[in-house]
């Protein structure tokens, strides 16, 4: 009797053919590994042994009655029994035997090489070596099903991606790679990234569990629907340590961005301005510098006015009208411009008090004309030489005066402790002298 049952495992209908049969089985058994699912693959061998034995007795049954002559007397035809057909298909079982016998070994040498690359690679070109992976077609087979598990291996690297190639001649540095698929090499690429971001999220939950801010911002980032207090925006680096985190995923881990809290990446993208440690302490310390500076000018507060407005251009006001002025490349030309004008009469400014010989009198205009030319030329030629290359020549006195201003935060940042504080005060009295001089 016809059992319906081995048809649904070998998924196919009901037929006496034993071609479809087997490559029905062969269809299978890429999917049922005996190493991986035993149970599954009892059932298949069994499906597949029935299947044979039913398309076997269909063929025996095949008898065709000869019809005879009508006569007078009745007599009964005489049956003639036909042979079976001769099967018209290899036979496939011995090959299907050598491949389950090819790939045994696949399991074993993955699960070494992920506990010691080295021996798991040696134990791999053992079993290249072996006289079973000689033949051209087993080897394909065996190249394939290393490549698929490879594939689905958590822990996979490109390091040893990379040496698995070399040892099986993937050459998956085209696009074409040789001996395992270009769908095959994506999907072993994936799991390369796959573990790297894997690698990067939990070094960045052991990174983050160091102090309380740090713990905030790993919850921040990792729970779904955290939301971020009030005032976490008001200490200084807080949002732009978000902001850089985020950038690194985006960039280097974009399979990450799903796990990442979607209430904060709304919050983050909505936030406009960021509190700073180098704009804190900038600020702070031009704003004792002024006051201490401008004490002995006739009009201190207009001093200490136009000077603060001065600084708050170069600190905040030129940063903020570069991003908004991105897309319109002229206006942002026109404006830099603007600063490195503003920037050379600064200079000049300086240069004049500390070198009074260059000063003009008063009321004698072709003097102070060409005595600020001379100074502005000299100036701009000195900041062009010293220039690093990759600034454009028109920008050369705003991003001298930009470092200037910012000077003292990037000293400040490589120094600590008493080295630190030796460093706040010689910045301190040497820029008192530059505005003390400068501006009188």
């Amino acid at each position: 009797m016809n059992n319906p049952h081995i048809w649904s495992v070998l998924d196919i209908e009901p037929t006496d053919d034993l071609s479809i049969i087997k490559r029905a089985y062969a269809r299978k058994l890429k999917t049922t590994r005996p190493d991986q699912d035993p149970e599954g693959y009892q059932r298949l061998r069994e499906a597949f042994e029935q299947a044979k034995g039913y398309a076997a007795r269909s063929l025996r049954s095949d008898v065709v009655t000869e019809i005879v002559d009508e006569s007078p007397s009745f007599t009964l035809p005489t049956p003639v029994h036909i042979e079976p057909l001769k099967e018209l298909t290899p036979d496939i079982d011995d090959a299907l035997e050598q491949e389950l016998e090819a790939l045994k070994p696949v399991t074993e040498i993955i699960d070494v090489m992920m506990d010691d690359e080295t021996e798991g690679l040696s134990l791999l070109k053992s079993a290249l070596s072996g006289g079973l992976l000689q033949n051209l077609r087993l080897r394909e087979v065996f190249s394939q099903e290393l490549a698929a598990q490879l594939s689905e291996r958590e822990g996979l690297n490109s390091a040893l991606l990379i040496r698995v190639s070399e040892v099986m001649g993937w050459d998956i540095d085209h696009y074409q790679p040789e001996g395992i698929s270009p769908y095959r090499l994506a999907a072993l690429q994936h799991q390369v990234e796959m573990t790297g971001a894997n690698y990067y999220w939990s070094h960045m939950e052991r990174e983050y569990q160091n102090s309380a801010l740090n713990r905030l911002r790993l919850r921040l980032l990792t729970v779904e629907g955290a939301t971020l207090p009030w005032w976490a925006r008001l200490v200084p680096d807080f949002m732009t340590s978000l902001h850089d985190k985020l950038r690194d995923i985006r960039t280097y881990y974009p399979a990450l961005l799903p796990r990442l809290n979607s209430v904060l990446l709304k919050t983050l993208s909505e936030t406009r301005v960021v509190l700073r440690w180098g704009t804190v302490f900038l600020t702070g310390f031009w704003l004792l510098l002024i006051m201490l500076a401008t004490r002995e000018h006739p009009d201190p507060w207009r001093s200490r006015i136009i000077l603060i407005a001065i600084i708050g251009l170069y600190i905040h006001g030129y940063s903020f009208l570069e991003q908004k002025l991105r897309k319109w490349p002229r206006i942002l030309c026109g404006t830099v411009c603007a600063f490195s004008l503003l920037s050379v009469g600064i200079i000049v400014k300086i240069m004049l008090g500390f070198f009074t010989m260059f000063k003009p009198e008063t009321g004698n205009l072709a003097m102070a004309v060409t005595n600020y030319a001379v100074l502005s030329a000299s100036s701009c030629c000195v900041l062009w030489m010293m220039a690093p290359k990759h600034w454009k020549w028109y920008g050369v006195p705003l991003n001298s005066m930009i470092i200037l201003v910012i000077f003292p935060w990037e000293c400040m940042k490589k120094a600590s402790g008493v080295v630190g504080v030796v460093a706040f005060i010689l910045l301190l009295a040497m820029y008192s002298l530059l505005i003390a001089f400068g501006f009188r």
